[in-house]
Formats: structure tokens, sequence, C-alpha cells
């Protein structure tokens, strides 16, 4: 029955507060015509502002800029009123008058609320309450935490809220405020409310219940004794009264008994006899002294009513204080405990915490060392791959308008350019090993030496002939008919004969960029890479075909000045960049570099850096990178 008691109420409270907020949702939409003694009252108060500053009574013109904001306020005319209060509060700036700032910008906050500007609100609020912070003024730091909370509800942003609550209720219990405490604990339950949180908003709404009935029964007492209190004081008052006149009826007695002794006062006397015998003056007087001491009884009585009352009064309160300080007292020590307990607990964890960083700054230390290691042991090698690739003399030296863009992706590459001459021909390679890094690194040694030794001692320089005993030792090298080793090599290799002006071309997955008379030709590779998976797939063409032709096929062509010819590996083309995050593609390569073909050999190298750097952008880059270009 409580349980249905307590949910009816809650229902009836957030019915109330509903209600509220659209009956106010309408209301500060509405504006309200000015009447004719508003608009004279504001018109009066301009004057006097213009007055006040001209006389420089700068406080004065401040409040009668918030005396005509408030008259727009009161109409709706947020605008006009916002307008007016930031006046007023430049003039409070320049008087350095912290609660004026404090005030307005408060009123400033309400105002944008009105108008729906929650953000503009909060910021408001939050000036207003570092102020109420700085000036230590406890019941304004609880109001500015409630208006920001109701703020924040309207934001939807209710976790940012509660927080605003809490701190509020931690300065209303402080300061032993039941009222403060009360409209803390109704909020949180309305925003928990609204956060769907039923559980903690019922909890928080039992609470602003039993603080709610606290401080009505405590205004309902205080009334009633107030009651009590002046009901004693009007008795006292009329007993008091009956007493003066009981007083003054003696005295005319007195007067009366002495005047009978003067002769001057006989016909005074003699007409007083006429109206009341002696006898019976005397009963009369006999009479009032007796209700003047029963008076007199009842007076003191009263007042020992009333200095109970008021003791009974006191001892309750001191009581109510008394419970509500052994109350909170008994909360702390809980809350003592509970966080005793937790710092035990996080200085376990912290121990145990410590223990594992020694453990991780030991194994940093290790690894950073076995880094270090690893890292002279891969500067040195690309040390050693890099004077193996530089070699004397530069390709320069044999076709003076080239470049050669070399890229590795890491400090050693899988990536590596390779050029000799054999009499008046010149021989010149763009290889792409598997993978790149240390073991591509390898395989680039392996290739590097495969070549001296056919083309630059053997002197082969047939291009396909090339190709063919290349992947023959590297299968022979790496076991690979017998082992699991299925590493290999793309290449793009030619051969320049200076004396006929001709060119030869064979690749391996790798093609040929070939622009003459404004003209681009692709020349294509053969389908099988060096080593690895190519001999597979060439005994699959020859089951396919039936023809057991030559695995490498050489492309001759002629040239002539102005011819431009490109090797190169797939790392330019597969890069990850622009603006859709992708890769740049061969289509897009070979239009740079048709683009790009008739400027010098140097000039296009720049550009080629300068477009690869802006497609990257902040991506990493993805495979190594060789680019070689000759212009005849």
């Amino acid at each position: 029955m409580n349980q249905l008691k307590d949910n009816l109420l809650k229902v009836i409270f957030l019915i109330l507060l509903i209600c509220a907020f659209v009956i106010r949702l309408n209301a500060q939409n509405q504006k309200f015509p000015l009447s004719r003694q508003d608009s004279a009252n504001i018109s009066i108060f301009e004057q006097k502002a213009e007055t006040y500053r001209a006389n420089t009574f700068f406080k004065e013109e401040s409040d009668c800029y918030n005396k005509i904001a408030d008259i727009w306020w009161e109409h709706n005319y947020f605008s006009a009123a916002a307008e007016y209060y930031n006046k007023s509060l430049d003039i409070n700036k320049k008087l350095a008058n912290a609660n004026g700032i404090a005030m307005i910008n408060s009123n400033l906050a309400l105002i944008y609320a009105d108008k729906g500007d929650y953000n503009k609100s909060l910021e408001y609020f939050d000036k207003t309450l570092s102020i109420r912070k700085a000036r230590k003024e406890k019941i304004g730091i609880i109001a500015a935490h409630i208006n920001m909370s109701v703020v924040l509800n309207n934001l939807k942003r209710y976790n940012e809220s509660v927080q605003h609550l809490e701190k509020a209720l931690d300065l209303a219990r402080e300061m032993n405020d039941p009222v403060q405490m009360r409209s803390c604990y109704g909020m949180l339950s309305e925003t928990y409310e609204k956060a769907g949180n039923s559980k903690k908003s019922m909890y928080y709404f039992e609470l602003y219940r039993d603080f709610n009935e606290l401080v009505e029964n405590k205004k309902v007492k205080k009334a009633i004794d107030y009651a009590k209190e002046q009901k004693l004081q009007k008795e006292l008052a009329e007993k008091e009264n009956k007493i003066k006149e009981l007083e003054i009826l003696k005295k005319n007695y007195e007067l009366y008994t002495k005047g009978k002794k003067l002769k001057e006062s006989e016909s005074q006397t003699l007409s007083l006899l006429d109206t009341i015998s002696e006898k019976d003056l005397k009963l009369k007087y006999i009479e009032n002294e007796k209700k003047l001491e029963i008076i007199r009884n009842q007076q003191t009585v009263l007042k020992n009513k009333l200095l109970i009352r008021n003791i009974i009064l006191i001892t309750s309160v001191f009581l109510l204080i008394l419970f509500i300080v052994v109350f909170f007292y008994i909360q702390k020590q809980k809350s003592n405990k509970l966080l005793k307990a937790k710092n035990t607990e996080i200085s376990q964890k912290n121990k145990r915490i410590q223990i594992q960083k020694n453990n991780i700054e030991e194994l940093l230390i290790k690894t950073t060392e076995a880094h270090e290691s690893i890292k002279k042991s891969i500067d040195y090698a690309a040390f050693i791959q890099s004077a193996m690739i530089n070699k004397t003399p530069k390709l320069k030296d044999y076709l003076p308008d080239s470049f050669i863009l070399y890229k590795p992706k890491d400090a050693v590459g899988g990536d590596f350019y390779w050029y000799a001459k054999v009499g008046y021909k010149i021989v010149i390679a763009a290889v792409d090993c598997t993978g790149h890094g240390v073991p591509g690194a390898f395989l680039t040694v392996l290739g590097n030496n495969l070549l001296n030794q056919i083309v630059t001692i053997s002197e082969i320089t047939n291009p396909s002939e090339i190709l063919s005993k290349m992947h023959y030792y590297i299968t022979e090298t790496l076991n690979q008919k017998n082992g699991n080793n299925k590493d290999g090599m793309d290449i793009a290799i030619c051969t320049v004969d200076t004396k006929e002006s001709k060119l030869s071309f064979a690749g391996a997955n790798n093609p040929l960029v070939l622009i003459k008379d404004n003209k681009m030709q692709i020349i294509k590779g053969n389908k099988y890479g060096l080593g690895g998976f190519a001999d597979m797939l060439y005994n699959r063409r020859i089951e396919i075909t039936g023809k057991d032709n030559e695995r490498y096929d050489t492309h001759q062509v002629d040239i002539k000045k102005g011819t431009a010819v490109y090797l190169f590996s797939d790392g330019f083309q597969d890069q990850i960049g622009g603006n859709k995050t992708k890769k740049l593609r061969s289509s897009a390569f070979y239009n740079l570099l048709y683009t790009e073909y008739k400027l010098a050999s140097e000039q296009q190298k720049e550009k080629l850096i300068s477009f690869f750097n802006d497609w990257k952008g902040e991506n990493e880059q993805v495979d190594d990178i060789v680019v070689i270009g000759i212009k005849f």
C-alpha cells in the first residue's frame, strides 16, 4: 500500500513538473505589448541614466538599465532585455562589482533559457558560478549548480547535470540546510527520470518526500507555535489591561479617601456618597483586590506557560539539530570507513601496479637494448645495401638525361635498381623482390649478385635470356624444387644499344612505359615472375596451349631523340591516399608520366616526389618504390 502511495505521489509530482514546463513554454514565446505606463517608465529611466552618466554616478546608471531590462523581460522581449542587462554588465565590470556581475549573468542565463538557447544560458550560469565560488557564497553556489542542472537536462546532458546536483547537495549537507537538500533531491529524481533510470529516480524522490515533510512539518509547527505565542501574549495583554484598570480604580478610591478628609473636597465627597455608600465602596475595593490577586496569579501562570513553551521549543530545535548532526556524523563515519577500505584497496593495487611497472620498465630496458642492437644491425645492413646499389659510375654518366627515384618503405628495402655497361650496350633493371624490409633486403643481395654474374661477368645482354638465367639460379639457390620457399622477384629490364639506337625489353610481371612522338605505349612483360610459383604457372600454360615457347619474350623498339622510357616497381601506383583514401592505380601513374615526360629528368623526379607526398598525405607508405626514367 505504501509503495502504491509513493508511486502515485511521484506520478503527480512529475505531471505537475510537465504541466509547469508546458505552461512556461507557451508563455515564454508570447510577447505582451507594453502599457502606456511601462513605456513612460522606460523613457523616465533612460533620461535618468543619461543624467547619472553625465554626473559619473555609474552605480545609479546601472540600476536604471536593470529596471528597463526588467520591464522588457516581464513582457517577453528577450533581446531588448538582454541588451540593457549587457549595458549594466559593462558598467559593473568597470566598477568591479562582483555581486552585480553575478546577478546580471544569472539573469542573462535565465533569458537565454527562456529563448531556448540553452548553450548560451549554460555559458552565463557558469560565469555566475565562478563568481559565487570566488565570493564563497554557499547559497549562491547551490542555486547556480541547480540552475545549470536544469539547463543541462534540456540539453539531455544528464551525467553533467547529476554532477552539478551532487556538488550542490554536498554543500547543502555541509550547511545542514534541509530546504536546499530537498531541492537537490527533487532535481536528482527528475534528472534520473529523464535519463531513464527509474530506480535512482524513485530513490531520490523518496528522499525528496522525506525532506519535504520535514520542512513542511517544521513550517506548520512554527506557525502553530507562533499562533500559540500570539494567543498567550494577547491573553497576557488583556490581563495586564485589567490589572491597570483595577489599579486606576484603587487609586481613585485612595483619592476619594484622602478627599474625604479634606474640607475643600466636601461637595465632591457628598456627590460620590450619593451614588455609592462607604460600605459598598469598601466591599467593592476588597472584591477588586481579590480579582487583582487572581489576575496576577493568572498572569504568573501564563508567564510560566510561556516560559515552558519557549524552553520546549528551544529544546526541540536543539534536539533536531543534534539529531541532524549525529545523523550526518554517522553517515560521515560510514563514508570514512568505506573510503579507508577503498584507500587500502587502492594502496594494494598501487603496490601491484608498481611491481608491474618495475617489471615493465625492466622489460622495456631489455627491449630498448634489443631494439638498439637490431636497429644498429639494420642501419649497417642499410649501409651495405646502399653501397651495393649506389655504384660508380652513375647512370647519368652513361645516359645524361636520366633519373632514379628510390624510396624504400623501411631502412632497408626489397626493391632495387641495377645497371651496367657491356661494350656499347647499357643494361638497366628495376627489380621488385618478395616483401620489404629485412626479408626483402636479403633477396636484393641475391638479385644484385645474379645480375652481376650474368651480365657483367658472362656478358649476356639479351633481356629475355637474362631473366631465364635469373629464374634458374633463384630456383636453385633457394632450393625451391625440394623446399617450401616460394620467394621470388618481379623485374623490368631493358638493354640500350647505343650503336644501333635500339632498345630491347623483357619483363617478369612488370611492364615498360615508352613515350615517342607524343604517344604513350605500354609494353607488358610476361606473366611469370622469377622463382616462386613461376614454374607452376608456366607448366600450366604448356598444358593449356600445348606449346613450349620461350618463358620470357624480348620486345625491340627503335629509339630516337625525344623518346622517353620508364621502368618501375609497383610501389608508386599502389600507394594509398587522395580524398577517398584509395590506391593511385596504374592508369593514373602512366598519365602522370606522360604529363611530365617533356621536362628534364631532374625536374621529372621532383614532380614525381611532390605528387607522391601530396597523394600520400598523412597515410603510411605501403611499399618500396623504384622509378627509373630515361630520355634520349
